[in-house]
């Protein structure tokens, strides 16, 4: 199958960050994918915070894998 794709691609620093979709992909479903994009890269930016205030609350725990746990 033949398909025709548009790509956008943003040079940040020396990293080159590409987005693939659709030749035909409406914008408003462009857009829509961004956002639900930066709302994962949001929730991922949440979860580290918590883990560094866990780390920094509790300094001279030992850290323990979830698996070595049990």
């Amino acid at each position: 199958m033949i398909k025709n794709l548009a790509q956008l691609e943003v040079k940040i620093n020396e990293r080159i960050y590409n987005l693939t979709c659709s030749n035909d992909s409406p914008l408003e479903h462009v857009k829509e994918a961004l956002f639900q994009f930066q709302k994962i890269i949001g929730q991922i930016e949440d979860n580290a915070k918590v883990k560094e205030e866990v780390i920094a609350e509790n300094p001279n725990e030992e850290k323990i894998c979830p698996s070595q746990a049990e």
